[in-house]
């Protein structure tokens, strides 16, 4: 495993400390990396803003018989020296952390695509494009001022929302969108489980829906398009209100409903004995013959390597980070 700094400055990793860690409702992926603190580190002055970039061989080739891969490419975020035990700690994110951080205003037509927004904020951020998945369906009008990474979310969420598949950004060397659970290997990770938890938790639970139609006064009561439920007798009420001037039938109110049922939030969290490195937040996995997708990972490096996941079903996915 291979580090470089600033471009140019290599350090072979051996026992250094090194994690990366990747969540499917952030966009950055961030590095995480302890250094002894040598006077040639010192010479090389590297601060904050600088490159940053890691190296290694893929899963699949352990004897380093191919090409080396770059595993992360982004710039140093922070840095902290410890004089006293002769360390440097140093947390590098991927240059996505820039959508995240930088404000925009946008006016959106009705019928855009989310790829078709992403392409249009690339544009003026001159952000490198790979490949943009079309996302194909069509979003609401609207004036949007936050994030450029809130913006995004937002309208992957209406994707989601309105029948479309799951999808999240990623940038490699260029800013990518792709749809969660079309990696083209699906590991099986059931010979490398260490230890595994399973949570089942009732919390954002919705079992009822009720849609209101259009209101224009304040003095009398929204019209009510319909009460939809699921799941009420088994496990209780819990309503959500829904008011949107679009849905003005009981089909569109039926069909709004369903996509904001959920009979809760379901997890597993697992710590692997080996690291798959190529594995990334919205990968699909196997385990013990189930699908999953991943939620969050770290990766540890060093050996064999290990790695802390958690996985969720496609709907426990959609309803915690694609719902409203």
């Amino acid at each position: 495993m291979e580090l470089y700094l600033k471009n140019n400055y290599r350090i072979e990793l051996l026992s250094e400390s090194v994690t990366l860690k990747d969540s499917v409702d952030a966009i950055a992926y961030t590095l995480n990396v302890e250094l002894a603190l040598t006077d040639e580190l010192r010479a090389l002055g590297i601060a904050k803003g600088d490159s940053i970039q890691l190296y290694d061989y893929p899963f699949q080739d352990a004897y380093g018989t191919g090409n080396i891969l770059a595993l992360f490419n982004g710039v140093i975020w922070d840095i902290n020296k410890s004089e006293k035990d002769k360390k440097i700690s140093i947390v590098g994110k991927e240059r996505t952390v820039y959508i995240e951080e930088s404000e925009g205003e946008y006016i959106w037509s009705e019928g855009e695509t989310a790829t078709q927004r992403i392409n249009t904020i690339a544009y003026y951020w001159q952000i490198p494009v790979g490949t943009l998945e079309d996302t194909k369906i069509g979003l609401s009008k609207g004036r949007r001022k936050e994030s450029l990474y809130g913006m995004i979310r937002k309208d992957l969420k209406e994707t989601a929302q309105k029948g479309g598949s799951l999808y999240r950004l990623r940038m490699d060397e260029k800013l990518n969108l792709f749809e969660l659970g079309t990696n083209t290997i699906t590991y099986e990770l059931s010979k490398v489980v260490d230890t595994l938890n399973q949570k089942e938790s009732l919390q954002g639970m919705v079992t009822q829906v009720k849609v209101l139609g259009k209101n224009d006064k304040d003095d009398t009561y929204s019209p009510v398009i319909g009460v939809f439920r699921s799941n009420t007798d088994k496990y209780g009420t819990v309503q959500k209100i829904v008011q949107d001037e679009k849905i003005d039938d009981y089909a569109k109110g039926q069909s709004k409903a369903n996509t904001l049922f959920s009979t809760g939030e379901d997890s597993i969290t697992i710590n692997c004995t080996q690291d798959v490195n190529i594995l990334r937040a919205g990968h699909q996995v196997s385990l013990y013959q189930n699908i999953y997708y991943i939620t969050d990972i770290m990766h540890k490096f060093g050996g064999k390597g290990s790695m802390n996941l958690v996985l969720m079903t496609w709907d426990g996915v959609k309803n915690k980070f694609y719902g409203e």
